[in-house]
């Protein structure tokens, strides 16, 4: 029987493949005679000091642009406006490896947590009633305030321009008194004294002006003054008149409390709060208010109390709801029987509030104590715990864009946007793809 010439070709190689594996492995078995194959190696074949230093790799690692997302260079860079930093004072190898594995750790400061003193009326609870803005005037105590028919075509052209019906609004006293709907548990806590100070930052663009002072009014009137550093309202390149000269002026009666700053161009709202946060100076904790709110009643406490024992907490409070037309409030819907709930994103990427699950629940003294949600950003700074200023990450385009990448020795790196991706966007500030993502 005549066998082919490929047939005898592959047996061969594959007699040969086994010899040898064979043969590989009877020379790494180890032999009858050594006493205690898997005892300790002799340490003075191997080198004495620091492996970092005596170890250098053959090829170095390919480089990739970028800049490594280092918090602690971004600490050492405001420390150096202060003092010149020595040679001995340079981070060694060994301290740069270390760091990367280093977490973010609550910084915890002298400060009592609130106690809840049932039947005993928190120390931060108004004392009297708060005064009527017009005594009896229309929206006080934030009861519906319907206008006649006569006033339709006004509301509507308010409305398709404001957002809100405007007529009623102008109508409205400023400092009009609101109705407390807050859970009664809230009245009986009690908070340390020791609370940071704020810095309250609005955005506005083209706002209507009566919603727009109402809130700086509330801001005033509900807040303890020891603790309210500054106002800070940026203008987002609005062109209604009225909130030209006669907003200047009208401000200035609050003698530097509230400041203004005008963006050069439009912005956005996060940019512009970003802005704000630079203009920010005084207050320890930055408290972001949208244009069109009013804080309720003993606001500020419950909100910047888990901020002044740890300062890396941010919090969030519950958001009642303000009709638009007649001027009521009510509280937010989709929260459990108490109201309580947990913002999340859906796969359509609506914004839904999720009630919290009996697990919580179980873990809770009381019913109105704080608890954890998700919160999400668009764009992530870094925040100097000591000075409480807001600096960029670093790393990006001109604008501080950049997308995530992981070099070759497996560091964090934040690639700026290519010139064929910002071809490609229709505005600055849109979203853009991201390759990486890193938890």
């Amino acid at each position: 029987m005549r066998l082919k010439v490929g047939f005898i070709l592959r047996s061969l190689l594959v007699v040969g493949t086994f010899l040898g594996l064979v043969v590989l492995w009877s020379s790494m078995s180890p032999k009858s005679n050594d006493e205690n194959p898997f005892g300790k190696r002799d340490d003075s074949v191997w080198p004495k000091g620091d492996l970092a230093d005596q170890f250098k790799a053959v090829v170095p690692w390919p480089h990739v642009e970028g800049m490594e997302v280092d918090l602690n260079s971004i600490r050492l860079k405001k420390e150096g406006a202060n003092h010149v930093q020595g040679a001995e004072q340079q981070p060694n190898q060994k301290q740069v490896i270390q760091q990367q594995y280093v977490t973010f750790k609550p910084h915890t400061q002298i400060y009592t947590s609130p106690v809840l003193k049932k039947g005993i009326l928190g120390n931060f609870e108004p004392k009297e009633p708060e005064p009527p803005g017009v005594p009896g005037g229309p929206g006080e105590g934030a009861k519906p305030f319907v206008l006649g028919p006569e006033y339709k075509d006004a509301i509507q052209t308010s409305i398709k321009e404001f957002g809100f019906n405007m007529v009623a609004s102008d109508m409205i006293s400023l400092d009009r008194t609101i109705s407390d709907i807050r859970h009664e548990e809230c009245k009986y806590w009690h908070y340390d004294d020791r609370l940071m100070t704020s810095s309250v930052v609005i955005v506005f663009h083209n706002e209507g002006w009566s919603t727009l002072m109402r809130t700086i009014h509330s801001v005033i009137k509900r807040t303890p003054s020891r603790y309210l550093a500054e106002i800070v309202m940026i203008d987002d390149f609005s062109n209604k008149e009225h909130l030209k000269e006669r907003l200047v002026d009208y401000i200035k009666q609050w003698n530097g409390l509230v400041k203004l700053f005008r963006n050069e161009k439009r912005e956005g709202l996060i940019q512009a709060r970003s802005i704000g946060a630079l203009k920010a100076t005084k207050g320890q904790v930055l408290i972001y208010l949208d244009a069109h709110c009013e804080v309720g009643v003993n606001w500020y406490a419950p909100l910047v109390a888990p901020i002044s024992k740890d300062r890396t907490v941010c919090t969030v409070p519950l958001i009642d709801y303000i009709d638009g037309n007649e001027y009521t409030m009510e509280p937010q819907q989709g929260g459990d029987e108490d109201g309580l709930a947990r913002g999340a994103w859906d796969w359509s990427l609506l914004w839904k509030r999720v009630p919290l699950s009996q697990r919580e629940k179980d873990t809770r003294k009381h019913t109105t104590q704080p608890y954890r949600t998700v919160s999400t950003v668009p764009l992530i700074d870094s925040i100097n715990g000591q000075s409480y200023t807001m600096e960029t990450q670093g790393g990006g385009d001109e604008d501080g864009f950049a997308r995530g990448a992981w070099d070759w020795s497996m560091l964090w790196k934040r690639v700026p946007l290519g010139d064929k991706e910002k071809k490609l966007r229709k505005t600055r500030t849109e979203p853009y793809r991201y390759r990486n993502h890193r938890s």
